[in-house]
């Protein structure tokens, strides 16, 4: 499926030391999961276009990685909904989700970019 302007979007710009990544990577997987569980890209749960999860290195300067990196990873979530009623059906959901604490806790820590209900205002 397509994204289109107007679609509604979560995401989500983590920052974490180094130390704390493969920590907060089990958390995102986790995420992930549930997420499988609860959405799908046909009509059989929650309606998503588009999600994925990624990270990477914090570089001192992206335009010279060679310059080395922050000692932090930046991990990056994000979602695309059919419908702007698929975000109230997700949060919903994320209130039943046991997880849920341990992943708000680690967006209200980390989260350096929180977009919650965004708008899709271009796309190719």
């Amino acid at each position: 499926m397509t994204i289109k302007t107007g679609q509604k979007t979560f995401n989500f710009g983590i920052k974490v030391p180094d130390e704390k990544a493969e920590a907060v990577e089990a958390v995102i997987r986790n995420h992930a999961q549930w997420m499988r569980d609860t959405h799908s890209l046909d009509d059989s749960k929650i309606r998503l276009v588009h999600y994925y999860a990624s990270k990477s290195p914090d570089f001192k300067n992206p335009m010279n990685p060679e310059e080395g990196t922050t000692g932090h990873t930046v991990f990056s979530i994000n979602e695309v909904y059919v419908v702007p009623e698929g975000i109230g059906e997700h949060l919903a959901a994320a209130q039943q989700w046991p997880d849920f604490p341990t992943f708000f806790s680690m967006l209200t820590t980390y989260g350096d970019v929180l977009v919650l209900g965004g708008d899709v205002i271009e796309t190719l």
